[in-house]
């Protein structure tokens, strides 16, 4: 029962192929509220710029056209002082919303990276089960959510009572100050709430992402059960076989010699077995046999990893079922991780202190 139990819990980490498959799907770790922060910031730098400049265009537009000599008014002339009144005030928003554009699309490459995936879009009987969008609508996510809201809501509204509280006294006499200079006044208090929430919202938005990283690497953790299946169905892939084959050609094209000197260990019998492995975390699911020899072989294997100070570590049995399991360019078979992982991790210990001694 209980290593039933054991066996359903997702204590696993996601193998390349599972994180692949999420991703195509569409599933990542994701924050709008990054993206969103960001906006309101550009919006609270640009906005001064954009608002000062449009009023000079209108003070220029009136004083050109309506202190003419023309004083007739026509609906032609009507239609011609309107466009030339709001046209520059377009194209200045336009600019605005090329900006916020390129932000959002600068954020979401940032965060996922670029992601071409019709999946979510796919109609399944999940979206549409009312059942499932009461869970949705209840659930843990949904609840974080809400909260998160509420907190923000609070948050930026007491940021906002504290900017007008502290501009309290020149917003009470607005009536008697000239209209630029009132405008003048509220346009920097906004100004100056918009970035106060910007700050703030992006300082969230930052321990959002992470959350929902965090998140993501737990949803997408695999059963035992998962990743033996997974294994399995890889062994028999014809596209794992052809790459396998692909490692062990580009593997052997390279001297004894060169093969050693990319191996993180050997592991040796300690006379006649040796086996050479590479571990990459961020490129590798397994460790990777780049060497293997038996007798003579292993002892030139020895030799090399002693001339280019590569570790060696005696374990007779793993070193017989490394032999025996894999050829040159396959992946550490599953039964043998836990062997593996216990040698590296001697290794890299070792060098660790070697590097603090030095």
């Amino acid at each position: 029962m209980a290593d039933n139990q054991q066996a359903g819990e997702k204590t696993e980490d996601p193998t390349p192929k599972r994180r692949e498959d999420t991703r195509k799907k569409g599933q990542v770790a994701k924050s709008t509220d990054l993206v969103q922060a960001l906006s309101l910031l550009v919006c609270a730098w640009m906005m001064p710029g954009i608002c000062q400049a449009w009023i000079e265009m209108l003070i220029r537009t009136f004083r050109a056209d309506f202190w003419s000599e023309k004083t007739q008014i026509t609906p032609e002339s009507a239609v011609q002082h309107m466009a030339a009144i709001g046209l520059p005030g377009i194209g200045l928003a336009g600019a605005l919303i090329v900006v916020l554009m390129l932000i959002g699309v600068g954020g979401s490459l940032g965060q996922v990276g670029l992601l071409w995936t019709a999946e979510p879009l796919k109609p399944t009987f999940s979206k549409i089960n009312p059942l499932e969008g009461i869970k949705r609508l209840f659930g843990k996510r949904a609840a974080f959510e809400g909260l998160k809201a509420v907190f923000k809501l609070c948050l930026f509204s007491w940021v906002v009572y504290a900017a007008v509280a502290g501009s309290w006294d020149q917003l009470v006499v607005l009536s008697g100050m000239p209209p630029a200079k009132s405008a003048a006044v509220v346009g920097s208090l906004i100004q100056t709430i918009m970035m106060r929430v910007a700050l703030i919202w992006l300082g969230l938005a930052a321990l959002d992402y992470f959350f929902q990283r965090k998140q993501h690497e737990d949803q997408i953790k695999m059963t035992k059960t998962e990743l033996k299946n997974e294994m399995k169905e890889q062994e028999g892939s014809p596209e794992i076989k052809m790459a396998r084959m692909q490692r062990r050609r580009k593997l052997s094209k390279g001297s004894l010699k060169s093969r050693v000197q990319e191996a993180d260990v050997i592991v040796t019998n300690p006379t006649h077995f040796a086996v050479a492995l590479k571990y990459e975390r961020s490129k590798m699911h397994a460790p990777l046999v780049v060497a293997k020899g038996q007798d003579y072989l292993a002892l030139k294997i020895r030799e090399f990893a002693t001339e280019s100070k590569i570790p060696i570590v005696e374990n007779k049995p793993l070193a017989r079922g490394l032999y025996a399991a894999c050829e040159i360019g396959d992946y550490v078979p599953r039964q043998y991780f836990g062997e593996v992982a216990e040698v590296l991790a001697y290794v890299y210990k070792t060098l660790k202190k070697v590097k603090k001694a030095a």
